[in-house]
């Protein structure tokens, strides 16, 4: 599913995703990626973010465990809301 999304996604386009490899593959087509918490990922800080998750990965297979995500706040909420109408603000003045 995750390929299909980014065949489809255009320069531009604003993507919605907390997957740090979709994002890197939408950047990779000129997409616009968001996490659900208004963070916009972009060059600056994709690789440390994929690095993370790369960590994580390795932390889980030899056993660990990792705190999982709080609750969703409403402040979560504001941030995305605000951060996505900015985004589609400047799409309206391109």
């Amino acid at each position: 599913m995750d390929f299909a999304l980014v065949n489809m996604a255009q320069r531009g386009d604003i993507v919605v995703t907390q997957d740090y490899g979709l994002a890197a593959m939408c950047l990779a087509r000129g997409a616009v990626p968001v996490s659900q918490d208004g963070m916009v990922y972009d060059d600056n800080n994709i690789l440390s973010l994929l690095s993370q998750r790369a960590m994580a990965k390795k932390i889980r297979m030899s056993g660990g465990r990792l705190k999982g995500n709080a609750k969703r706040s409403t402040e979560q909420d504001k941030a995305f809301e605000q951060k996505l109408k900015e985004l589609l603000s400047a799409e309206k003045d391109v």
